[in-house]
C-alpha cells in the first residue's frame, strides 16, 4: 500500500468514526425528544391493581407511565390480560374541570366498523370549528399520526388520555398545559376521513376504552365520578355480521323482489 493510499485509508477511518458518533448522538436526541421527562408528582395515577380503591402515591404503573413519549400513541405496551381483579380511577379531582370537545352530535360509535376496529367516537363539526380539551392536562402529542391526520393527545392528571383526530390545524404543542374547554385545534377531515368530523378517544395506559361509558354527549355531562377497570374494559365488542343476501333489496338494486309479471320462457318448436 502506497503512502497516499494509507493517507486515504486513515481519512476514511476518521470519517467513519465521526459518522458513528453522529448517528449515536442523533438517536440520543430523538430519545430525549420522545421522553421529555419523568413524572415525580401531579401525574401519578396512584392505582393499586389488586385493590378496589385508589391509593394515592402507590402505583405499579409509575415506572411505565412516568415516561413522556411525544412520538408514539401507545408507548407503554401494557398487557391488561395480566391484570387480576378490579381497580378504580377517580375521573375528576377537586381542581379539575370537564367540557365537551365539540358541541356536535355523535355520528359513529365505538366498536367494529367496515371490518375495522373503531376505537373512539365521531362527533359532527364543520371544518374550522374549534375543538376543546375535555379535561385539564398536558399535551403529550401534537403531530400528524397515520390515519388520524393532525392529531393531539392530552394526558390528564389522573392518568387518562384523550385523543383528538382529523384536525385541520393543531394549536398546541407537546408540554403545553391546557384547561378543560381550552381550544387545542380546529376541526377538519385530515387523515383517513370521509368528511369533516372529530374522532375522539379516551385511553388509559395506551389502550382505548368506550367514551360512552364515561361521557354523555347529549347532556354534556359525566356519567361517573369513578371509573372501574378490569382486564375486559379495553376489549372491543364482538363484531356483528349481517347476511347481506337475506336483506330485502327492492329499489335500485340487482336483488329486486320478484313480481307476478315474469316472462315465461318460449317453448321451442319441434
Amino acid at each position: 500500500m502506497s503512502r497516499q493510499q494509507k493517507l486515504h485509508f486513515n481519512i476514511y477511518k476518521i470519517l467513519f468514526v465521526f459518522g458513528l458518533v453522529f448517528l449515536a448522538s442523533h438517536f440520543n436526541v430523538v430519545s430525549a425528544n420522545a421522553i421529555l421527562y419523568h413524572d415525580t408528582d401531579g401525574f401519578n395515577p396512584g392505582i393499586d391493581m389488586n385493590q378496589t380503591a385508589v391509593i394515592p402515591g402507590v402505583s405499579p404503573f409509575f415506572d411505565i407511565y412516568s415516561y413522556w413519549d411525544t412520538l408514539n400513541l401507545d408507548p407503554y405496551k401494557f398487557d391488561f390480560a395480566t391484570v387480576t381483579g378490579q381497580f378504580n380511577l377517580t375521573v375528576l379531582e377537586s381542581d379539575c374541570g370537564f367540557a365537551l370537545p365539540v358541541a356536535g352530535a355523535m355520528t359513529s360509535g365505538f366498536g367494529w366498523r367496515w371490518g375495522h376496529a373503531h376505537t373512539g367516537v365521531d362527533l359532527n363539526l364543520k371544518t374550522g370549528d374549534t375543538v376543546s380539551s375535555a379535561f385539564d392536562g398536558v399535551v403529550r402529542m401534537s403531530t400528524w399520526y397515520y390515519g388520524y391526520g393532525n392529531c393531539v393527545v392530552i394526558r390528564h392528571h389522573n392518568g387518562l388520555e384523550t385523543l383528538y383526530g382529523h384536525l385541520s390545524k393543531r394549536l398546541v404543542k407537546p408540554g403545553d398545559l391546557v384547561n378543560a374547554g381550552q381550544t387545542i385545534g380546529l376541526g377538519g377531515s385530515t387523515g383517513y376521513s370521509t368528511g369533516p368530523h372529530l374522532h375522539f378517544e379516551t385511553r388509559f395506559m395506551g389502550k382505548a376504552f368506550n367514551p360512552l361509558g364515561l361521557i354523555d354527549f347529549k347532556s354534556d355531562s359525566l356519567l361517573k365520578d369513578t371509573l372501574a377497570f378490569d382486564k375486559t374494559s379495553f376489549a372491543m365488542p364482538a363484531p356483528v355480521y349481517y347476511n347481506r343476501y337475506r336483506r330485502p333489496y327492492y329499489r335500485n338494486s340487482y336483488y329486486r323482489k320478484p313480481t307476478a309479471a315474469v316472462r315465461k320462457p318460449v317453448a321451442k318448436k319441434k
